[in-house]
């Protein structure tokens, strides 16, 4: 090499003179030969799709658990006539409390709907959605103002006339006290729903085998491939049920929340807290204070909040429904998911699944009255949303919106597992 190679020390300037490039490189290339050329992939990536499954009631039913508030009452029913009849105490399962009074003076159509008994106890609302007088007030006056003299066709006289004779030598009623054996009394119910419930699940023949096939029907149902996307899912339970502890995808657990609280732990009864946080004496009984007090684990991960231009955490993708009577003492639910997927001007899927069942008289009902009753569900949940947004054209458009842009079907669930 005839010119300095700048920067190198002179001594290894004065090594490299000596050798010629040829020769040198002539010398390596048996070595290099051994070696077979490296092919550098680039890693594939997959778009994120998550999906959220959100089961009621109507879930265990059809997987044959008598799950039902009504059945836990007629259980009750039967449990009580044994007392009535001076059976001993080991057969009487329940203890008799002033909810029983109050559910057994409910209309045909209400006497089973804990959640609106509650309501119309201790903070209902007029046909305006205004407070209006509460039994609980009138039972009070009823109590505090004795006459001796029951109208037993009044639930406020047949829970006065209830606690007049469970408490005989009671101290003066007040609201307080009244308010706390409300509580108490309300605590002993889900209590005894709690055991009624867990001893059909471990009676109910095939009842955990249904449950895994009807959670992997809708789960699979539209669900894309895992070579083209990393699938997640989670699911959102109103049931206190969990016959199975774990679902998994290929590269994910399944967030799986009770959100009402489970068998063996505390479970809630509860009201709406949509305009009732503010009562004082309806707020211990809202759904809203009771889950503060659960402290439920992963509820953040439910929902996958879409991200501004980052495609790869794009929200999630999907919202099945299944076994949900979609009824307003649960709207609040719905509108937090609704406002986290930002529904009206995301690609949120909103997916609404049915089944017929078998109807009161033992006949099966059809596929169309399924599907209309499933629609005007579907249709009051939507409508009520619309009402919560600032701009009122998204509200009114809303439901068209989405089904013109196919992120709203109400769709028969098909056994394909």
């Amino acid at each position: 090499m005839s010119n300095a190679i700048p920067n190198l020390s002179t001594s290894v300037q004065n090594a490299l003179k000596g050798i010629n490039s040829d020769s040198f490189l002539g010398s390596i290339k048996p070595v290099l030969s051994d070696y077979e050329p490296i092919n550098y992939e680039l890693p594939t990536f997959r778009l994120g799709w998550h999906q959220l499954i959100v089961i009621g009631n109507g879930f265990d039913l059809e997987c044959g658990l008598a799950s039902s508030f009504s059945n836990f009452v007629k259980a009750r029913t039967v449990d009580f006539e044994k007392a009535d009849h001076g059976q001993i105490a080991e057969d009487v399962l329940f203890t008799k409390t002033i909810w029983d009074v109050i559910l057994s003076s409910m209309g045909d159509a209400n006497w089973c709907d804990i959640e609106g008994c509650i309501a119309d106890w201790i903070a209902p609302k007029n046909r305006e959605g205004k407070s209006s007088k509460s039994k609980f007030e009138k039972t009070l006056h009823k109590l505090a103002n004795p006459t001796r003299t029951y109208d037993t066709g009044k639930v406020e006289d047949s829970v006065a006339l209830f606690l007049e004779m469970r408490y005989q030598h009671h101290e003066p009623w007040n609201s307080e006290n009244l308010l706390q054996i409300t509580r108490e009394d309300l605590a002993k119910l889900e209590s005894d729903f709690d055991r009624y419930l867990s001893d059909e699940v471990e009676t109910s023949k095939g009842y955990k085998e249904k449950v895994s096939e009807l959670m992997s029907e809708i789960i699979l149902d539209q669900r894309p491939s895992n070579d083209k996307y990393d699938v997640e899912e989670s699911i959102l339970s109103f049931n206190y049920t969990r016959a199975v502890n774990r679902f998994r995808s290929d590269e994910h657990d399944t967030e799986y929340v009770n959100i009402h609280g489970r068998l063996g732990g505390e479970i809630i009864f509860g009201i709406d807290g949509t305009d009732r946080m503010d009562n004082p004496m309806a707020l211990p009984f809202t759904k809203t204070y009771r889950l503060m007090a659960l402290d439920l684990p992963d509820v953040g991960k439910l929902v996958h909040v879409p991200t501004s231009g980052v495609p790869m955490a794009g929200g999630t993708k999907m919202i099945k429904f299944y076994g949900h009577s979609l009824g307003e003492a649960d709207y609040s639910y719905f509108q937090a998911i609704f406002d986290s997927v930002k529904l009206y001007e995301g690609g949120t899927r909103l997916v609404f699944y049915f089944r017929p069942h078998q109807l009161s008289n033992g006949q099966m009902q059809e596929e169309g009255q399924a599907r209309k009753e499933m629609m005007d569900k579907v249709i009051r949940l939507l409508v009520a949303y619309g009402l919560t947004l600032d701009n009122k054209d998204h509200g009114k458009n809303l439901i068209h919106k989405l089904l013109i842009e196919g992120r709203l079907s109400v769709r028969l669930l098909r056994n394909e597992v």
